[in-house]
């Protein structure tokens, strides 16, 4: 997700093209050419900007509205289906280029990693480290759903987290506190504390590493 405005200009975005099978999208204002993956301009008199990220969390409807029941949800108005005829170019290029592997990928300070869905599914969480970082990956029941966060330290050392059976909540090795899927300890000593959430990008392998060392 990224924000429209550039220099203080709000911009309206249309799909232009692909790029190395990423999306393009075209500013109307400007004419400038966009990455989307990115979020760099790469062609036109905007050359060279970078649209500012947006957080965002890629859940579940159910977990969203636990979560934060008093939010709105935005829900496509079927008057409009006609508008966005279905394509055959996404089954076309996945025949000529084979089986795809989705990942998640992390950016923090400069350095960059990216996990295997699959892999993180079969072991969740996940205590990994990138750049300087330490970060917690973890999946949801539903198996699509991915947040992470920066692992807090204590007594010097940061914590290490374990899938708690039966459930997606957790606990932590250094104090026996249960965290949830939101990354708030819920009951222990640390009850009442919440991880800082890093920003994750789920993509396909081929494409993080047009963009990414690994």
């Amino acid at each position: 997700m990224w924000d429209r405005v550039v220099n203080g200009r709000v911009l309206r975005f249309h799909l232009a093209g692909l790029n190395h099978q990423n999306l393009l999208i075209a500013d109307e204002e400007t004419g400038s050419w966009w990455q989307q993956v990115t979020g760099e301009c790469i062609l036109g008199p905007l050359k060279g900007n970078h649209l500012r990220r947006i957080s965002s969390d890629e859940v579940t409807l159910a977990s969203w509205r636990e979560e934060r029941p008093e939010s709105t949800i935005v829900r496509f108005d079927p008057r409009h289906l006609a508008d966005y005829p279905p394509s055959d170019w996404e089954p076309r290029i996945a025949k000529l280029m084979g089986p795809r592997e989705l990942i998640v990928g992390i950016e923090l300070d400069g350095a960059s990693a990216a996990y295997p869905l699959a892999k993180l599914r079969e072991q969740s969480p996940r205590n990994e480290q990138v750049g300087r970082t330490p970060v917690l990956l973890i999946v949801g029941l539903d198996g699509n759903s991915v947040r992470s966060f920066v692992r807090p330290t204590l007594d010097g050392k940061p914590l290490e987290f374990y899938r708690r059976p039966g459930d997606e909540s957790m606990i932590d090795s250094a104090t026996g506190s249960a965290w949830n899927f939101a990354g708030k300890a819920t009951a222990g000593p640390l009850a009442g504390r919440a991880l800082e959430p890093v920003q994750n990008t789920k993509d396909y392998s081929f494409n993080w590493s047009r963009y990414h060392d690994n």
